[in-house]
C-alpha cells in the first residue's frame, strides 16, 4: 500500500487524534468509540466502524460481530441489520474485498468502493438499491486485517452520504495507515477466565472450537471431523454452556473479547 499520496492536515489531525486516544482508559471501548468518531471528522464520512468477521475468506459467507459503531441511528442502521442476517458478503463490496484480503496474520488491505466495484455493479446490487440508497447512504471505503484465527479478520469501515464526494486515494493511504498502526487499540484482553476454560474443553469439544472460530458450518465441521452433525451440534451446544452463550456469535465476542452495547443494535 503507498503513502505517499496523503493530505498533511489530515495526518495532524490523525496525530492528535491517536495521542488524545491514550489519554483515555485502555480498558472498556472509550479508546475505539473516540478513534472511529475522529475518522468519522477527518474523512468527512458520516457513519463508520469497527466490527469482527469470522468468516471473511474467499467464497466466505462472512458473519461479524460489532466493536465499535458511530453515527448510526435508525434511519441507517438498516443497513447493518440486513448483513447481520443475511452475511458480509450481501454487500458487493466486502465480497470483493474477501477476495483480496491476504492470508498472513496481522497483514492488511484496504480499498475504497470503487476499486472494488465498478459503478453498474455496485448501484445494481440488491444491496444498494433496497438497503444502501434508502438509508441515503452511498460512497465506501473498507480495510481489513487478518487476525490470527484463520479466517478471522477485523474490519473498517466508513460511508459517506450520497452526493458527497467519493472517497479517494490519500483517504485510503490514511485509514490503511491508521489500520496498520492502531489495529491493538481495538483489541481487547482475553480474560483468563477464558483460558482456563479453554483448557478444561474436552480434545472434541476443542476441535469443534477451533472450527467454529474458524467460521466453519455445522456440516463443514462433521466432515472435517468425520462425525455426524448431530454429533457436532452436540458439542457446540455443550462448549456454548461451558461459556455461557446462546450463540455463534455470542461465542466469537466473548472469545475475542468484543461484547459491546453497539453489538445489541440489532436481533438478526
Amino acid at each position: 500500500m503507498a503513502r505517499a499520496e496523503l493530505r498533511t492536515h489530515q495526518v495532524r489531525a490523525l496525530v492528535r487524534l491517536i495521542n488524545e486516544a491514550h489519554e483515555l482508559p485502555a480498558d472498556g471501548d472509550a479508546r475505539a468509540r473516540h478513534l472511529i468518531s475522529g475518522l468519522l471528522g477527518i474523512l468527512h464520512a458520516t457513519v463508520g466502524g469497527c466490527v469482527t468477521d469470522c468468516d471473511f475468506r474467499p467464497g466466505g459467507h462472512g458473519a461479524f460481530v460489532a466493536v465499535v459503531l458511530e453515527g448510526w441511528d435508525s434511519t441507517t442502521l438498516p443497513v447493518l441489520q440486513v448483513l447481520a442476517r443475511t452475511g458480509s458478503a450481501f454487500n458487493p463490496g466486502l465480497r470483493a474485498l474477501m477476495q483480496r484480503c491476504p492470508e498472513s496474520p496481522s497483514s492488511a488491505v484496504t480499498a475504497t468502493r470503487r476499486e472494488l466495484v465498478a459503478d453498474r455493479d455496485w448501484y445494481g446490487s440488491q444491496y444498494v438499491e433496497q438497503h444502501l440508497g434508502p438509508a441515503h447512504l452511498d460512497d465506501a471505503l473498507y480495510t481489513c486485517l487478518r487476525m490470527d484465527e484463520p479466517t478471522v479478520v477485523q474490519g473498517l469501515g466508513f460511508y459517506r452520504a450520497r452526493n458527497e464526494r467519493p472517497f479517494d486515494e490519500a483517504d485510503r493511504n490514511l485509514v490503511h495507515l491508521f489500520h496498520v498502526e492502531c489495529e491493538s487499540m481495538f483489541r481487547a484482553r482475553v480474560p483468563a477466565v477464558d483460558k482456563s476454560l479453554r483448557a478444561r474443553l474436552s480434545p472434541r469439544e476443542r476441535q469443534t472450537l477451533e472450527l467454529l472460530l474458524r467460521g466453519l458450518m455445522d456440516k463443514e465441521i462433521a466432515e472435517h471431523l468425520g462425525i455426524s452433525r448431530f454429533t457436532v451440534n452436540q458439542y457446540t451446544k455443550s462448549v456454548y454452556r461451558r461459556f455461557g452463550v446462546h450463540s455463534r456469535a455470542a461465542l466469537i465476542a466473548r472469545l475475542l473479547g468484543h461484547q459491546p452495547p453497539a453489538a445489541r443494535a440489532w436481533t438478526p
